[in-house]
C-alpha cells in the first residue's frame, strides 16, 4: 500500500515532503509517535542543527525546554499514570514526551534536563522488564554526573512486600548522588494509587510550569492528539458482556481452567499480543456477611470516606479488598487487638513470618484468629480500596476483532 500525505489542515508542508512524513510516521505505535513530537518541538525551539545526517537524527536527547516523562510499568498503572501527566503537561503549554524507560539510549540522560520518572516495584523489590536496563546503568560505575538535570520520582509498589517502592527509591537516591536536582519529594503509592499519584502528578505539573514560561513556548509546543485515548479507562470501565465460560480441563482434573470470551464492541478499547485486561471485581456476599457477624457491625450503618457515603455492605462488597491482606492493615489490627504475638510479626526480623501471613492469610482469617473491636469507619479507612484484576489477554484482534478471550483458573 503506498504511503499518502498525513491530512493536516493548513499544513506548511510541499506536497513532497507530506509525502515523506506519511512514510516516516506509517506504522509506528503511540510510543514513538510520542517521542517523535518531542524531538521535532526542540528542533523548532532551538533551530535545527547545521548538518542532520543519520547519526544525528538517531539522537534522542531532549532540548532543554522539553519535560520528559519516563515510564518504566509492568502491568501498565505506571504508564497510565505517565501518559494523564504527559498529557496535562502538554495542556498546560510544555513541550514533552513521553518515553518508556527502555526506549531512552542510557547515554542520552546527560542531556536531560527535565525529568518526571514513573516506575513501578516488583515483587520482592525488582524493576519492572522494561526498566532493567536503564536501572542497572544508572546504579553502575558507567552513571554519569547529573549536575544539571531536574527530577521527581513517583513509585508504585504493593506494601505487602517487604521491598515496597524499593525501585523509586533506590532511583531517587541514586540521581541525587549524580548530583540532579531533587524538585520535590518522591511519591510512594500501594495499591489505591491515586491516593499518592494524584498530588504527585499535580505538584509535577506546577513545576513543570514554573520552571519555564509557558506563553513563550505556545507557539512551539506540537499537539500529541494523534494518540489514541479509549472513552472507557480504569476509572470509567466498560461493561462487557461475556460470551462464553467454557470449562477448558478434563471433568475428572483437579483443575478448573477456564476459557472466557468478552465483548468489547462499542468501548474504544484496544489491545496487543502481551497485554492485559483489567476487570473490576466484586466479593462475594457470602464473605461480606461472614466479616460483618465477626464484628458484630451492621451492613447497612453509613460509612463516610472523603467525599463518598455509603453503607458499610456496599463499602465492603465493592470498594474494600477484602482478600488480600496488607501490612498497614495487619497493623492497625495488630493496636485493636494488643496480641503480643501478632504485634511481634511486625518487627523488622520478623520479615519472612509477616510474609507468610499475607500470603496465606484473608481479612476473615485475620479478624477470626486474633478478635479485636472495629468500628465501621475505622475499618472502611483502614482497608485497602480495591483495584482492577489483571489477566493476560488471549487472543489477537486480527481473529476476534472486537472480543478480549482469557484463560483463567478457578479458585475455590
Amino acid at each position: 500500500m503506498s504511503a499518502q500525505p498525513v491530512p493536516t489542515p493548513q499544513s506548511p508542508l510541499p506536497e513532497e515532503r507530506g509525502v515523506l512524513l506519511a512514510r516516516l510516521v506509517d506504522g509506528l505505535d503511540a510510543q514513538a509517535l510520542w517521542w517523535l513530537s518531542g524531538y521535532t518541538a526542540g528542533l523548532a525551539a532551538h533551530g535545527f542543527p547545521p548538518a542532520v545526517n543519520g547519526s544525528a537524527m538517531a539522537s534522542t536527547s531532549a532540548a532543554p525546554q522539553t519535560a520528559t516523562v519516563l515510564y518504566g510499568s509492568q502491568t501498565g498503572n505506571a504508564k497510565r499514570v505517565a501518559e494523564h501527566l504527559a498529557r496535562d503537561i502538554e495542556a498546560s503549554g510544555r513541550n514533552v514526551r513521553l518515553v518508556r524507560a527502555d526506549a531512552l539510549p542510557p547515554r542520552e540522560l546527560k542531556n536531560e534536563r527535565l525529568l518526571y520518572i514513573v516506575i513501578s516495584t516488583q515483587g520482592d523489590g525488582d524493576p519492572p522488564d522494561d526498566a532493567r536496563g536503564l536501572f542497572e546503568y544508572l546504579l553502575g560505575k558507567r552513571a554519569p554526573q547529573l549536575p544539571e538535570l531536574r527530577y521527581a520520582v513517583l513509585g508504585l509498589g504493593d506494601s505487602s512486600y517487604p521491598q515496597f517502592n524499593a525501585i523509586g527509591r533506590r532511583l531517587d537516591e541514586r540521581l541525587a548522588e549524580l548530583g540532579a536536582q531533587r524538585l520535590f519529594d518522591r511519591g510512594e503509592a500501594d495499591l489505591d494509587i491515586e491516593t499518592i499519584a494524584t498530588p504527585w502528578s499535580r505538584q509535577a505539573l506546577d513545576s513543570a510550569r514554573d520552571t519555564g514560561s509557558a506563553a513563550a513556548q505556545r507557539s512551539t509546543v506540537v499537539p500529541l492528539r494523534t494518540v489514541h485515548h479509549a472513552t472507557f479507562e480504569r476509572e470509567r470501565p466498560f461493561a462487557a458482556e461475556l460470551l462464553a465460560n467454557q470449562r477448558i480441563t478434563a471433568r475428572g482434573s483437579d483443575k478448573d481452567i477456564r476459557h472466557l470470551e468478552l465483548s468489547l464492541e462499542g468501548s474504544g478499547l484496544h489491545y496487543e499480543p502481551g497485554d492485559a485486561l483489567g476487570i473490576w471485581p466484586r466479593n462475594a456476599s457470602a464473605l461480606v456477611d461472614r466479616v460483618l457477624e465477626t464484628l458484630d457491625l451492621d451492613g447497612e450503618a453509613a460509612v463516610t470516606i472523603g467525599s463518598e457515603t455509603h453503607p458499610l455492605r456496599d463499602w465492603l462488597v465493592s470498594r474494600r479488598e477484602l482478600t488480600r491482606l496488607s501490612r498497614p492493615f495487619v497493623a492497625s489490627h495488630a493496636a485493636n487487638s494488643a496480641d503480643a504475638g501478632l504485634n511481634r510479626l511486625l518487627a523488622p526480623e520478623q520479615a519472612q513470618s509477616l510474609s507468610r501471613l499475607l500470603g496465606d492469610y484473608q481479612v476473615i482469617d485475620l479478624l477470626r484468629e486474633f478478635p479485636a473491636q472495629w468500628n465501621a469507619d475505622e475499618l472502611v479507612a483502614s482497608l485497602r480500596p480495591l483495584t482492577p484484576r489483571l489477566y493476560s489477554i488471549a487472543s489477537s484482534r486480527k481473529i476476534v476483532g472486537d472480543e478480549a478471550h482469557l484463560t483463567v483458573a478457578h479458585m475455590n
